[in-house]
């Protein structure tokens, strides 16, 4: 069914973490191709929000704190919704909401509603249409794709995420890999993760690290956010002080998720984690390899293996706190009865012959 919707004005909401507000670009993409003429704004979480300047169709970013606590969080997203109130939407999209959120969709007054709960068993709240493929499992793009199906827009499978850069943020961090030193190619390596067990161990990515400067004469970039410094000393712990190696390395200084995605954008490849900076160099076009280990990849790696790979290890019983209907999860912070076996059996050869290959296919026409 073809949609009669003719918005001039359209709110979309997500407040979460980075890799969801990355994964958001697609809808957001397909919601200005179908009303190119419409003002988009978006209400997203701080910092993750500026990774959407300059975004085809988006007129105004409105950044909020969604606060841990719930009182704050309840008083921050009142304050917001007054705010958007003003706005007089004609159209609102949430993604992923929370009752909070879900109630910053209502309280703008918007006569068209699209709210998504992607849990299978809640609803989803002041929605005033139908979404479809509720409590199915799907990959979290699809997901929010639902959401703007459910408006009637005829939006195909497959859609990816981008961010959009100048050319003197891209150029910045060209000077800056100079600058270091670097040789090219770079790969990047992302460290962390939302928690312990979704960490592959730090000697693996040190041996990646050997193996990408023997093997390639080029440089490494450690991605290491706030609270991480701990996993940069423990990747350093596995390379010998007086390895030549340490001197192709460079630990990414401090910086702003702006001038994160310009650095990621020089890189040839980036491995990690399941965590955003991978997500962040997919829209960018950089080519990635992910581990994965407690949980499935079914709903946050919707990208095509040949320039995106990921290594999981299944199956394994250990998996077990899945929802009936859901792929294996485990949902552990720490992982000692088991040895944290999802992560530990798989090997760094395994993940070097895979960034070698995505590098030699797809990542050498890019960076310094």
């Amino acid at each position: 069914m073809k949609t009669m919707l003719n918005p001039k004005r359209i709110l979309v909401t997500k407040f979460r973490a980075m890799g969801d507000t990355i994964l958001l670009t697609a809808a957001l993409k397909e919601l200005h191709k179908n009303f190119p003429l419409a003002q988009i704004h978006v209400a997203a979480t701080e910092p993750w929000i500026w990774l959407l300047e300059g975004f085809p169709g988006v007129t105004k970013l409105w950044p909020i704190t969604w606060h841990h606590d719930r009182a704050a969080r309840t008083k921050a997203a009142t304050r917001l919704a007054f705010q958007l109130r003003k706005e007089k939407y004609d159209l609102v999209c949430g993604f992923h909401s929370s009752p909070a959120a879900a109630m910053v969709a209502l309280s703008t007054g918007a006569n068209i509603r699209a709210i998504h709960f992607h849990s299978f068993k809640a609803k989803n709240m002041y929605s005033t249409v139908i979404i479809p493929g509720k409590g199915m499992m799907k990959p979290v793009i699809e997901r929010d794709l639902d959401t703007i199906r459910g408006l009637g827009l005829e939006v195909p499978e497959g859609s990816m995420p981008k961010i959009f850069l100048k050319d003197e943020e891209r150029s910045f961090a060209n000077e800056e890999f100079k600058a270091w030193g670097f040789k090219n190619p770079v790969l990047g390596i992302a460290l962390g993760a939302s928690r312990p067990t979704k960490i592959w161990p730090l000697h693996r990515y040190a041996e990646v690290a050997h193996q990408w400067v023997n093997e390639t004469k080029g440089g490494v970039l450690v991605i290491a956010g706030p609270g991480e410094e701990a996993l940069v000393e423990e990747f350093y712990k596995a390379i010998p002080l007086d390895s030549e190696i340490r001197k192709s390395i460079q630990v990414m200084p401090p910086a702003n998720v702006r001038t994160l995605a310009a650095r990621i954008s020089q890189l040839n490849v980036l491995v990690g984690n399941d965590s955003g900076p991978r997500h962040l160099a997919t829209a960018l076009d950089v080519p990635t390899v992910t581990v994965f280990g407690p949980e499935h990849p079914l709903e946050w790696h919707p990208y095509p293996q040949n320039m995106h790979p990921r290594l999981f290890l299944e199956p394994l019983a250990c998996r077990n706190n899945s929802e009936p209907g859901s792929p294996p999860w485990c949902g552990l912070r720490e992982c000692i009865v088991e040895a944290h076996q999802c992560m530990n059996k798989i090997g760094s050869e395994q993940v070097n012959q895979e960034i070698l290959r995505v590098y030699r296919e797809y990542g050498k026409n890019i960076g310094i």
